[in-house]
């Protein structure tokens, strides 16, 4: 019996043998365990913009996501400062099943500026969102 069909003690190994399990385990290593974050809670968006359960319910329920992603268009089209835009869902206190969702933004600008973009919005949403959707959907801007 030769002694090359012996496995070799562990003092004389093959040193190249030893540097390829190293970068086996080396891979590994990195690998082996990856701390998992906790995905955030899935956000429903419309146009770009997160839509709490309820605005989405009541945008599904009425069909008024295209017209909303319309109306966030637009109100990008229209006004030259705005930011902070949110939908909420409202309810009239004082009227009976008077519901809607607002949209929420922040302008800025010249009162007289101001006017004339409103109005620029106001004309362009009343030609593309149909009559009986309308009521559904409000613009409320806000300065802070």
């Amino acid at each position: 019996m030769s002694h090359e069909n012996h496995p070799k003690p562990y003092p004389d190994a093959d040193s190249a043998m030893s540097e390829q399990i190293d970068k086996v385990a080396e891979g590994l290593a990195a690998y082996a365990y990856t701390p998992i974050k906790k995905a955030a809670s899935w956000q429903h968006q419309i146009a770009g913009v997160s839509a709490s359960e309820e605005v989405w319910r009541f945008a599904v329920v009425n069909e008024l996501i295209p017209h909303l992603e319309t109306a966030i268009r637009l109100l990008f089209e229209s006004f030259h400062k705005i930011d902070k835009v949110r939908f909420a869902y409202e309810v009239d206190p004082e009227i009976e099943n008077e519901t809607w969702i607002a949209i929420r933004a922040k302008v800025e600008g010249r009162f007289d500026e101001l006017l004339k973009e409103d109005l620029a919005y106001t004309k362009a949403i009343t030609r593309v969102v149909p009559v009986d959707k309308r009521p559904f959907i409000r613009f409320i801007p806000s300065g802070n």
